[in-house]
């Protein structure tokens, strides 16, 4: 089996690096398998803030400067593109090694032994199934303003995919806007796409450049691994809590103190693992509550239902929530 390389981008303020932290703590705590055949990569700004608390683990550090990341932005404005920039460097340094890229804001629940297993040529991996293109003008719908027309950007996105076919491995591909988006807070890919790159660099610059789309470098990866492979979801091994990150953030401060940086290598693993179990159960009632407002904000009082039952199982009451489900339950009820 080839050598994995689990990748993560890591930069700005001290919270990322306790996210960082906790993603690369969380996968050691349920990797199962001792054989070095996998390595841990943090592209960072700044090496020395993990150190003093994995220094019993196998982690590679690299040094990426800030100035760096803001020249590799400034071609198409994009932000995210840097996180293209770590998968190529990955591939590039180890060029027959597979890559399973993860955003600071994830942590692993299960074993991902399975999931290493399944990176084989004609198969990739992203986190999650999300809407249609043609969906995400609804979606977007929620986020306009005054002076923001935010569904300009999906409808923009159709408007530009239906007009060409695309270069993807060679190959010119039509996309439509009944196919997917793919979350990307998780890429895995086999060594054996590493030549499809420079098509994520090329479709994710022409995206934003023509509609501004901040999600571009999510769409180019969508795009190119679904005309090339078989894309497969990882939410049952990695939670991304890209939504939820105000209910993460406050347990990783009580969780990396000065007392964490002098447990030995098994504590700290011990204690990560319940960590992420307790988050685990978190976010998931945090999703069924969110699920239900929706719902029940569009009159769907079937769906209101099933969600809030869901989200109440097994959590103590959240009294705003609580009102209202009451009120507008009693809604329907007058």
């Amino acid at each position: 089996m080839n050598m994995k390389n689990v990748v993560l981008l890591c930069y700005g303020k001290e919270i990322e690096f306790k996210r960082t932290l906790f993603a690369v703590l969380s996968f050691w705590s349920w990797y199962e398998n001792s054989k070095g055949d996998v390595r841990v990569i943090i592209y960072t700004d700044n090496p020395e803030y993990f150190k003093p608390y994995l220094v019993d683990f196998n982690v590679t550090y690299v040094l990426v400067p800030i100035t760096e990341i803001e020249e590799s932005t400034k071609k198409s404005g994009l932000i995210y593109r840097f996180k293209i920039s770590v998968i190529d460097k990955a591939f590039q340094q180890y060029p027959n090694e597979d890559v399973l890229y993860i955003d600071t804001d994830t942590f692993f629940i299960a074993n991902p032994q399975p999931l290493f297993n399944a990176l084989v040529p004609g198969q990739s991996f992203m986190h999650l199934r999300e809407q249609t293109f043609e969906e995400m003008v609804e979606v977007y719908k929620w986020l306009n303003t005054a002076t923001l027309d935010a569904q300009e950007f999906p409808r923009s996105f159709l408007r530009l995919i239906e007009s060409k076919t695309y270069s993807v491995g060679g190959k010119q591909e039509q996309f439509n806007r009944m196919q997917h988006v793919w979350n990307a807070g998780v890429i895995g890919l086999p060594s054996s796409m590493r030549k499809l790159i420079p098509d994520v660099f090329a479709l994710s610059d022409e995206f934003f450049l023509e509609t501004k789309w901040r999600i571009s470098e999510q769409l180019a990866f969508t795009v190119v691994l679904n005309a090339a492979s078989k894309i497969q979801p990882s939410g049952d091994v990695i939670n991304h809590y890209w939504h939820y990150k105000d209910r993460v953030d406050p347990r990783l401060n009580e969780l990396f103190t000065l007392g964490f940086k002098k447990l030995n290598k098994n504590r700290k693993l011990i204690a990560v693992r319940r960590t992420t179990q307790k988050l685990n159960k978190l976010i998931y009632h945090e999703q069924m509550m969110t699920n239900t407002k929706n719902y029940l904000r569009e009159k769907d009082y079937k769906n209101g239902f099933r969600y809030a039952f869901k989200a109440l199982k097994g959590m103590p009451l959240n009294d705003d929530f609580v009102k209202i489900i009451k009120y507008r339950f009693s809604k329907v009820a007058s």
